[in-house]
């Protein structure tokens, strides 16, 4: 049993921990995604297009380019296939 407690504690940090792991609030403003771009140039209309979607249209619109990309690969596949 003194193994198992001793597992169980490395594991699951004991509540009176300093919080060492511990998530770090997050600032309100974002800064530029790359060096040298300001946040006014980065367009974000496409996260905003499919946050407008529910759940159920985001997985259907995501199976969708994974079908495109799959006959992508099927049509270069035979492409490149010797007769």
């Amino acid at each position: 049993m003194p193994n198992d407690a001793k597992a169980h504690s490395l594991l699951m940090p004991d509540k009176t921990s300093n919080h060492e792991g511990a998530l770090k609030e997050t600032p309100t403003a974002y800064s530029s995604v790359e060096p040298g771009v300001a946040a006014g140039d980065i367009d974000i209309s496409l996260l905003e297009e499919s946050l407008r979607l529910s759940p159920w249209e985001r997985m259907l619109a995501n199976d969708d380019a994974l079908n495109f990309g799959a006959s992508l690969c099927a049509a270069m596949e035979r492409q490149n296939a010797k007769p």
